[in-house]
Order: structure tokens, then sequence, then C-alpha cells
């Protein structure tokens, strides 16, 4: 079967690469096991010590054929070359403030972006205004560690700002802040420990039935013709996304 770039954050067969950070062998193992590879983050120093390896902090994946990429990142950037048509790197440096740290956080949907639109590198706002995606602002900069996109109409989100803001757009669910593990934080975000594994399968990186609001979560993604993976027996882990690619 003939491997392709999809749309971002929804494939429509199975996955079979993702960008991710290695640090946590467990879940490559298992990742690997289920005939996924792993194209690995980068270490940029610059950052606070739980994003140093997180991709949702190093790479946008906007279209089918277009891909943006820190500055930083080198390694990375020859690995995407590859697959995607157009690789951009960032116009901006990352810096470890916050909100210069966030600049390719963003969630691409089909034609839609969730975003807080003034923290994205220069170089996403200017193809995101000028190809008219319809943006859904948001007052949270950390907007792909926030949403765990469930369908090309629905997503998860503990956030309240980024629920305010995408109702109009999707149907979002509201789920209790905490309860993901993030090590050096006081705890991670949803985005960040799950991904579609294919189009009716949703994977996340510890046992989601461990989650106050797992029969919430799962009545939901079924409503969508979603079902649930669990890739590892402990509590939710904040990788940092899993953004697949092939």
């Amino acid at each position: 079967m003939k491997t392709e770039i999809f749309n971002p954050n929804l494939p429509d067969r199975r996955v079979k690469m993702v960008v991710m950070s290695t640090i946590y062998q467990n879940l490559n193992k298992k990742i690997e096991e289920l005939g996924i590879k792993i194209i690995p983050t980068e270490n940029i120093d610059k950052l606070l010590t739980f994003e140093r390896y997180h991709a949702d902090m190093q790479i946008f994946h906007y279209d089918r054929e277009t891909v943006f990429v820190l500055q930083e990142c080198k390694k990375l950037q020859n690995y995407l070359k590859k697959y995607f048509k157009n690789v951009i790197i960032a116009d901006k440096k990352i810096l470890k403030k916050y909100p210069y740290n966030v600049l390719m956080n963003g969630v691409s949907i089909c034609n839609k972006i969730i975003c807080k639109a003034n923290c994205l590198d220069t170089s996403i706002q200017n193809i995101i205004f000028k190809n008219k995606n319809i943006i859904i602002n948001t007052n949270q900069g950390y907007t792909k560690c926030s949403v765990c996109v469930v369908s090309d109409d629905a997503i998860i989100t503990s956030d309240k700002s980024i629920y305010k803001s995408a109702q109009k757009n999707f149907d979002v669910l509201l789920i209790k802040p905490g309860e993901i593990e993030l090590p050096f934080a006081d705890y991670g975000f949803i985005g960040g420990c799950s991904f579609k594994i294919d189009k009716n399968i949703l994977a996340f990186t510890g046992n989601i039935k461990l989650h106050s609001d797992y029969e919430r979560i799962k009545d939901f993604c079924l409503n969508h013709g979603v079902n649930l993976l669990s890739l590892l027996n402990g509590k939710l882990l904040d990788v940092g996304s899993i953004i697949p690619i092939k």
C-alpha cells in the first residue's frame, strides 16, 4: 500500500511515521512495535526543561505539502525535507520566555487553524492570512499542547479559552485540567498525550481509563466514530505531542 502524507492530525489510514520526543523508552518501543517509524525531535536547550524535546514546540504541520520548523532544529529540517515539498524555516529564533517559546504551537484541522495568532512565527502568520484559513483565535499560546483532535469537526480540551473560541466551528468537549503527568511541571495537557493513529482510532500515551473524565471522553469520541487506544498502563503522560506525518 502506498504511504503518503495526509492532512495534519487526521490520518485516513494507519499511521506509519511520527515526529515525537524519544526520551520515553517504553513509549518508543510500543510505538515501534505498532510498525510506526519515529523521527526524533531535538534538544532545544533554550527552552524550559519540560519543553526541550516537545514536538509541538518544534514543528507546525500546516497541510499535506507544508511543515514549519524552528531555526534551531537542523537535523529535523533535514529529516522533513525527505517527505515534505515545503519545509519552511521559522523567521524568528526561539526564546525561553512565553510567548516567544510557542512559535510553532498551533493546530491545523482541514482549513481551520486554532492558535493564539500573534504568538505564531511570522512565517506561519503570513501563510495562514494569505491562504485565508479560518483562524480560531484563543488566549492560550500553548494551543497544540491543549487540543486533542478527535475528527475534522471535534476536539477535546481542558482550556476554557479554547473551549469558548472553538465552539462555533467544532464540537468541543471540555474536561477537567490536570491528571496528566509532565515531569518538572505541575501537570500536562490532553493534546500532548494523544494522537490519531488511524482514521477511527485515538491513541493515548498512558491508560485513558485512569482519567476521571474517561467515560465522557469515550462517549464523546464514540459519537464521532472514534475508538480509544491506551498505549501504556500508567497515567497519561504529556510527551509534547506525537505528530503523525505519513
